[in-house]
This record gives structure tokens, C-alpha cells and sequence, in this order.
């Protein structure tokens, strides 16, 4: 179910696949990529084009601007990202700002043992990610009361505050 979940993503934000980019995004092979490709269609996250290609059905369809524009986004980053993996030995997350939330676009992650896994296709709130703080706190010299209302901002904020008093409780 995880592999289906994660192509529907790139289905709906990115537009069509081949079952080789399917299986490629998933490391599987190009019949199990098939297979969970022919589900979603089963179950209408999918349809097959003529040229064997799969796009979103209906359940996740989209406007193609919406689409194109998340793709292209992608295809740009990914090369920079892996970039700085290298550089790095760190993963490296995509996101975007969308209303009060971030949603992760794609993953680079790093050869360490310990890491976090993918996030690409989740959408967190923005004041609770690291990557939504930072994007945040480009938009406030912007305009940050279009995105939040300050009384939530300030129960975020205390909400964050950790004393030491809580930190050691949390230990034992």
C-alpha cells in the first residue's frame, strides 16, 4: 500500500509516468510498478493514456497548471539537491509554502544510518516544520498576518517554548 500511496503523489503533482519511472521512483521492479500502477487505475487514482503513460484519474486529479508547475519544479531542484547530498552526507527536503502548511515536494536522502526518511508527497504545519520556519520567516518582512492571525502565531510560539524542567521530565 506504501508504493501506491507514493506514486499517487507524483501522479497528481507531476503529471504522467511510465511503469520504468514508476519503478525507478520506488526501486521495484517494472511488474510490480505495473501492478500497483494498474490498482490505482482499478480503483480510479489512475488512468492509462494512449501512449501507455499513466496520469491522475479522477480521485486525484488537478488543474494542469498546478501539475506542471510542481513538475518542473522538481526536475530543477533534484539535480542541486543530490548536489548537496554529496556535499553534505545530509538529506535534503523540497518544500513549498501552501497557505498555513508545508508540503514537501521531493527527498534527497543521505547514504547516513540515521536519518529521516522521505517526506515527499506529506503536508505538515508550517510553524512545526524547520523548513516551514524558514519559509515563514522569508514571508514576514512580506506580509506574515496575510498567512496567520497574530493571537494563533503567539499560542504557537508558547506552545514551542520547552523549559529545561520539561526536558528532564521528559528523559526520566
Amino acid at each position: 500500500m506504501d508504493h501506491a500511496l507514493r506514486l499517487a503523489v507524483p501522479l497528481q503533482q507531476e503529471g504522467p509516468l511510465r511503469v520504468s519511472d514508476a519503478a525507478d521512483r520506488l526501486g521495484v521492479s517494472a511488474s510490480t510498478a505495473h501492478r500497483l500502477l494498474a490498482m490505482l487505475v482499478y480503483r480510479g487514482f489512475a488512468e492509462q493514456r494512449p501512449d501507455q503513460r499513466y496520469e491522475a484519474g479522477d480521485v486525484l486529479r488537478q488543474a494542469p497548471a498546478t501539475e506542471a508547475s510542481v513538475a518542473l519544479l522538481r526536475q530543477t531542484a533534484l539535480p542541486l539537491m543530490r548536489e548537496l547530498v554529496d556535499r553534505l552526507q545530509e538529506s535534503v527536503n523540497l518544500m513549498v509554502l501552501a497557505g498555513t502548511e508545508t508540503r514537501f515536494i521531493a527527498t534527497e536522502e543521505s547514504a547516513q544510518v540515521l536519518r529521516v526518511g522521505s517526506r515527499a508527497g506529506r503536508t505538515l504545519p508550517a510553524h512545526l516544520t524547520s523548513g516551514g520556519r524558514t519559509l515563514l520567516a522569508a514571508l514576514a518582512l512580506a506580509m506574515p498576518s496575510a498567512r496567520f492571525r497574530r493571537d494563533r502565531v503567539a499560542e504557537w510560539v508558547s506552545a514551542l517554548t520547552v523549559t529545561a524542567t520539561a526536558i528532564m521530565h521528559a528523559l526520566k
